[in-house]
């Protein structure tokens, strides 16, 4: 087996495998309508280009850049497919209980959560998607913009809005009675 230091590439994939996988297994499978298998599949692909990849040209923008080649890979799958539609399955949601901090948190809590990320379903796609990868997966307005081919303000706009839309739909649900 090559040292570390003769394989950049496999370093870098052993790096970003530890670090990235699983969020991007859940974000593709976002993307793929709660499918896991397929989901894994488009990331093992994700984790074969990086290996391809330059490692001194992907290692600085590395999380953006990996996130924008699962979206692409997820993307191919569906048009491959037929079915570029953006799910409203509850499966797409599973994330939301490794999201939690503390499961020992009130049951008042989970649902009002619960109910954020159910109300968040009614928003137009380009909006969940970038709520998802800001708050699901920490990524900056700079690494939204790289990986959904955005302008970094449309990308805030497009927060803003959902930010908005969301809040205001949520005092509406929480107003009925």
């Amino acid at each position: 087996m090559p040292s570390q230091s003769s394989d950049p590439a496999g370093t870098l994939v052993r790096e970003a495998l530890a670090q990235h996988e699983s969020n991007l297994i859940g974000y593709a499978t976002s993307i793929l309508g709660g499918d896991e298998n397929r989901a894994r599949d488009v990331v093992q692909d994700t984790f074969l280009k990086l290996y391809l990849a330059d490692p001194d040209r992907v290692r600085e923008n590395l999380k953006a850049w990996l996130y924008a080649v699962c979206r692409n890979r997820a993307l191919d799958v569906l048009r491959k497919e037929h079915r570029l539609s953006f799910t409203d399955d509850q499966d797409t949601l599973d994330w939301l209980d490794e999201w939690q901090p503390d499961p020992s948190d009130d049951a008042s809590r989970e649902e009002m959560l619960e109910h954020v990320w159910t109300t968040m379903e009614q928003l137009p796609p380009n909006q969940k998607e970038v709520l998802r990868l800001k708050f699901q997966h920490g990524l900056s307005y700079k690494e939204i913009s790289g990986i959904t081919g955005l302008s970094v303000t449309n990308v805030g706009f497009l927060l803003h809005t959902a930010i908005k839309r969301l809040r205001k739909l949520m005092n509406h649900a929480l107003a009925e009675p």
